[in-house]
C-alpha cells in the first residue's frame, strides 16, 4: 500500500503501471537487538520515551546558479531570460504531517522573487539578470521542497534549451562537459549557499589525466564565482571538471555553449554526476536522431575497462558494435554509443574501479544550427525524488524511471492545477517506464519497495525536426527528514 492510501484512504486507488515480465519474489526482513549494549536512559535513573531515528526537516536550503553567461569580469554579459520554479511536496509525501509554522522562498540576493505558501503549491519568477538564486525553507514548509531553473534561446549566436535544477551543496564534486573548438565554450559556476567564504580547488582532467595543477577559486558568503575553463584547457576535447571544496559546501555547474562559425550548435548547463563508483546510471538520454557518445572519467588513480549497456522499455538493447572502453587513471575517454532508433534510452556504465560518467547527445544535422544533450549519472532514490517544472511556452516533458540490479517499486505523484494524481509504477530489473509530464507544475517519485536501484529523468524538448531543442537533468533526491540525536544525562 502507498504512504497516500495509507495517509488518505478517501482517494481513489492507485493506477499499476508494470513494465516488462517474470516473476516477483518476496522480501523478508528481520531486525535483530542486542542486549550487550551501554543504556544511558538506565544509568540516568531516567525513562526512555520512543524516539524516531529521523524527523521532519527544519530547515533546507538549495540554490540554482542563476545566469550562468553572466559575471566574468572582462566577458560581456549574455542576457538569457527565463524562469526559476520552486514547489512543495504534497502533505501525502511526508511521514508524519508538518505543523506550525513554515516559510518557503526563491530569493535573489537580498530580494524575495516568490514565494511558496501551503502544500502542494507552487511558484516561479523571471530569472534574475545576473547572480545566484537561493530556495530557503523553514519550519513546515522545509520538507520537500524542490526548483529548477530554465531558460531558452533561439539566438543567432546561441541556441538551446537549458534545463537546471537548484540543489545543496556538496564538497567533492565532477562535472563532465565540454569540448573543444575556436566556438565551444565552458564556463564553471560555484555558489556557495553558506555564510563563510568557501575555497574550492578545481581540476580539470583530459585524455590523460589532469591538465594543468588544480586551480583555487574562492566563493563569497551567498555569492558564485565562475571561471571560464578555456583559460585552463580551451584544447582540451573531452573535458571532465573535479571540485574539492573547503571550509563549507559549494554548488557547482558547468555551462557548455557551442558555436560553429557562425552557425550555433547548441548550450546545456550540466550539474554534478553522481559520485564515484563501479556503477554509474544516466536514466534518460536522447538518442537515435544524431551523433551520441558516453564519456567517462576514472577518478582514481587505477585504469578502468567500463562496459556500456543501453537500456529500452523492454530492456537491454542487442548491438554488434563496441560497448567497452578502457580509461587511463584520473583520465577520460569517450565511446560512440550504438545506432538505435529515435528516443529516450537508459545508458549504464559498469566499471571495475570508479568513475564518474554522462552522455552527449547531438541531434540532427551536425552542420547545421542545432542543440546539444548532457545527460549526467544519476543518484539512486532510497526515499524521495522531485522536480519543479518551470512553465516556458513550448516546453513538453517526460519522465523516465529505470530499476537496475533488481525489481523496484514507487508511488509516482504529479501536481496539475494545484491537485495531485498518484499512481504505482512497478519495474522489473533493467526495464524502464516512461510517464508523460504534460501540465504538471511537479513530479514527485517515492521508492516503496524492491532490491533494485531506482533513477529518474526528465527530458524536456521544444520544437521539432531542425528546429528541436532539448534538455535532459537527473530526477534529484528531495530532503524529507534529518537525523535526530539521542542524548541522556550521565549519573
Amino acid at each position: 500500500m502507498s504512504r497516500l492510501a495509507r495517509l488518505r484512504p478517501g482517494l481513489p486507488a492507485a493506477t499499476r503501471v508494470v513494465v516488462g515480465g517474470g516473476l516477483a519474489a518476496a522480501l523478508v526482513w528481520v531486525a535483530a537487538t542486542h542486549a550487550d549494549t551501554l543504556d544511558l536512559a538506565a544509568a540516568s535513573g531516567a525513562e526512555e520515551a520512543p524516539v524516531a531515528p529521523t524527523s521532519l526537516a527544519t530547515s533546507t536550503d538549495t540554490m540554482c546558479p542563476g545566469n550562468e553567461l553572466s559575471g566574468i569580469g572582462g566577458v560581456d554579459d549574455v542576457g538569457v531570460g527565463g524562469l526559476v520554479a520552486a514547489a512543495s511536496g504534497p502533505e501525502s509525501l511526508l511521514p508524519v504531517p508538518a505543523t506550525g509554522d513554515g516559510r518557503a522562498r526563491l530569493t535573489g540576493g537580498s530580494a524575495t522573487l516568490e514565494e511558496l505558501s501551503g502544500r502542494p503549491t507552487a511558484a516561479q519568477s523571471p530569472l534574475p539578470r545576473t547572480g545566484p538564486v537561493a530556495v530557503r525553507a523553514t519550519g513546515s514548509l522545509a520538507p520537500a521542497v524542490t526548483a529548477t531553473q530554465e531558460w531558452i534561446s533561439g539566438r543567432s549566436d546561441l541556441r538551446g534549451l537549458v534545463t537546471t535544477p537548484c540543489l545543496a551543496a556538496g564538497s567533492d564534486l565532477w562535472l563532465l562537459g565540454g569540448g573543444s573548438g575556436a566556438g565551444r565554450q565552458e564556463r564553471l559556476v560555484l555558489v556557495n549557499p553558506g555564510g563563510n567564504p568557501v575555497t574550492a580547488d578545481v581540476t580539470v582532467h583530459g585524455t590523460a589525466g589532469p591538465v594543468a595543477p588544480a586551480r583555487t577559486e574562492t566563493v563569497p558568503p551567498g555569492g558564485r564565482s565562475t571561471l571560464l575553463l578555456d583559460a585552463v584547457a580551451g584544447e582540451e576535447g573531452t573535458p571532465a571538471v573535479h571540485v574539492v571544496a573547503d571550509g563549507g559546501g559549494l554548488h557547482a555547474t558547468l555551462t557548455d555553449t557551442w558555436l560553429v562559425g557562425s552557425t550555433p550548435r547548441g548550450a546545456e548547463t550540466v550539474v554534478p554526476a553522481d559520485a564515484p563508483s563501479s556503477v554509474q546510471v544516466v536514466p534518460a538520454a536522447v538518442l537515435g536522431s544524431g551523433r551520441a557518445t558516453v564519456r567517462v572519467v576514472s577518478t582514481g588513480g587505477e585504469d578502468a575497462v567500463a562496459s556500456v549497456t543501453l537500456l529500452g522499455r523492454d530492456g537491454p538493447v542487442a548491438t554488434t558494435e563496441d560497448t567497452v572502453v578502457t580509461v587511463p587513471g584520473e583520465g577520460v575517454a569517450e565511446l560512440a554509443l550504438p545506432t538505435v532508433p529515435p528516443g529516450a534510452y537508459s545508458v549504464v556504465v559498469r566499471s571495475d574501479v570508479p568513475v564518474a560518467a554522462a552522455v552527449l547527445s547531438v541531434p540532427g544535422d551536425a552542420k547545421a544550427a542545432g542543440d546539444i544533450g548532457w545527460a549526467t549519472s544519476a543518484p539512486a532514490l532510497d526515499g524521495l525524488g522531485g522536480a519543479a517544472l518551470p512553465s516556458t511556452k513550448g516546453v513538453s516533458r517526460s519522465l523516465r524511471l529505470v530499476s537496475t540490479g533488481g525489481a523496484s517499486t514507487a508511488d509516482l505523484t504529479l501536481v496539475v492545477d494545484g491537485e495531485q494524481r498518484t499512481r504505482t509504477v512497478s519495474l522489473l530489473a533493467d526495464r524502464a517506464a516512461d510517464v508523460d509530464l504534460a501540465g504538471a507544475s511537479a513530479v514527485w517519485v517515492e521508492r516503496t519497495g524492491g532490491s533494485g536501484s531506482l533513477r529518474g529523468g526528465i527530458v524536456s524538448v521544444a520544437g521539432s525536426g531542425a528546429g528541436l531543442v532539448l534538455s535532459e537533468i537527473p530526477l534529484e533526491p528531495v530532503a524529507v527528514t534529518s537525523p535526530v540525536s539521542r542524548a541522556f544525562p550521565l549519573p
